[in-house]
């Protein structure tokens, strides 16, 4: 098939977390014998240059960080960064991406970022991914915000509760297929390490603040962070978090530092090596989550949580209700109280080594993207 991947990829401050989760699919369709394209729309607003300032596109800190994440892995030649209306492109031209779109089979929109017409209109299937469930549904409901959901034709989401009778969120009127993060293992390489001695996270806590729903609040991971601040006193275990937004946020999280939490700045994580660098570093991870999602018991599946899965690091993940679906206890483990994460980080530390090997065994059998790609192509093709 031709497949179209649209997504946001270029906006400072960089994340290679997400840009790893965007070519995971990529990778992962090419790998399963796809032609696959990605495109980016980038407002001129967010088109700056590496101080803040708003430039053109040949000099914005946009173009490089668009081509050297596609780059190193020959995708190049099969994507388009479009400024604006598409009064200028780097990669494609406009005119040979109206070409792709005419006959590409599918268009896979994340969070419905791409918007023109001139793919819209043209792609014979559309497909929506949701990357902020419970998040899009108040936005929808309660906001008015569209995301040209209408304009879909199927519907795919990680919150695997999203559109059963498991979650208090409703599902807008449409079937939601559920698919956790695919891994392209063969980049991920597995050593168990015993001398990394730190629990870790990567963390943006408020990116669009408090929602209010049917009259309820659904909050940030502040409120989990609150929560969970003993955590270091009652495990004599050390605990990081790589803060994005750092000199935003940082201040307001000094509660932490007194309960012997580092705070450390996730600028430095600055590309894709080094993100898998300081995953690798880790002794797991302490997977923190929006209380939106524990609120409403979504069954969201962080792509976070799959990396850290991949390199072999334990997960000790706050509880959405994912458990329902799929196995945890070893390698994955979950908490819902302040109590239940101290006896997990108990249990992985007791036999750390088995637990490194079950996240693996746990990524190679749910997460492999030659297992769950060809899942969602087939949740893509259904009426």
């Amino acid at each position: 098939m031709r497949i179209i991947l649209g997504a946001a990829l270029s906006i400072p401050p960089y994340s290679p977390g997400r840009a790893w989760h965007r070519l995971h699919y990529l990778l992962g369709l090419r790998k399963l014998g796809h032609e696959v394209y990605f495109v980016e729309e980038l407002h001129p607003e967010a088109c700056v240059d590496r101080n803040g300032a708003k430039v053109r596109l040949e000099h914005s800190i946009n173009r490089d960080l668009f081509r050297d994440t596609l780059e190193p892995f020959g995708l190049m030649e099969n994507a388009c960064l479009i400024y604006g209306n598409g009064e200028a492109t780097f990669g494609l031209s406009r005119d040979s991406l109206v070409a792709v779109s005419e006959t590409a089979d599918l268009l896979i929109n994340w969070s419905g970022h791409i918007g023109s017409d001139f793919i819209l209109e043209r792609v014979g299937r559309r497909i929506f991914v949701d990357q902020d469930p419970v998040l899009l549904q108040a936005w929808r409901e309660e906001y008015g915000m569209d995301f040209n959901l209408n304009r879909h034709d199927v519907f795919i989401t990680t919150a695997l509760n999203i559109g059963t009778p498991y979650t208090s969120i409703p599902g807008l009127g449409f079937r939601w297929h559920h698919v956790l993060p695919p891994v392209v293992l063969e980049y991920w390489p597995f050593q168990i390490d015993p001398s990394c001695g730190r629990f870790t996270t990567v963390a943006t806590l408020s990116p669009f603040g408090d929602v209010y729903y049917r009259g309820e609040r659904y909050g940030t991971k502040y409120d989990e962070l609150r929560r969970l601040a003993e955590l270091p006193r009652r495990t004599k275990s050390d605990f990081e978090i790589a803060l994005k937004y750092y000199r935003e946020e940082e201040p307001a999280l000094e509660f932490l530092k007194g309960c012997g939490w580092v705070i450390s700045d996730a600028g430095t994580i600055d590309s894709l090596t080094e993100y898998q660098r300081y995953l690798g570093r880790s002794r797991g991870e302490i997977g923190i989550v929006q209380s939106a999602q524990l609120k409403a018991r979504s069954g969201w599946f962080s792509d976070r949580w799959s990396h850290y899965l991949a390199t072999g690091r334990p997960v000790l993940a706050a509880s959405t209700g994912f458990e329902r679906w799929i196995p945890t206890g070893r390698g994955l483990l979950t908490f819902n109280t302040i109590d239940e994460a101290v006896e997990g980080i108990a249990v992985i530390n007791a036999d750390y080594a088995a637990h490194c090997r079950a996240a693996r065994g746990f990524a190679e059998e749910h997460l492999d993207a030659g297992k769950v790609l060809p899942k969602m192509l087939e949740a893509c093709s259904a009426n």
